[in-house]
């Protein structure tokens, strides 16, 4: 009974003609640029590729110190 109220649910609505691709397959290595570094085991203990963070972090914590210090010499 539905199909005589809605006939047009029966026919494909989806074209079957599709234009030709330029190419039959797409590479994700065309449009990598940079590749991945391999990943470092958890006991790897060699050095970090990164510069050490922790001369910075001495630096900015030593700051506020050597700040007071130079107020208080002035004022002495």
């Amino acid at each position: 009974m539905l199909s005589f109220a809605m006939p047009i649910c029966r026919r494909p609505i989806a074209s079957t003609f599709r234009p030709p691709r330029e190419q039959a397959v797409v590479r994700l290595s065309h449009y990598v640029i940079h590749t991945r570094s391999a990943p470092r085991a958890a006991n790897d203990n060699r050095r970090s590729r990164m510069a050490p963070v922790w001369p910075w972090a001495m630096a900015v914590a030593a700051a506020p110190a050597v700040t007071a210090a130079l107020i208080l010499t002035r004022l002495i």
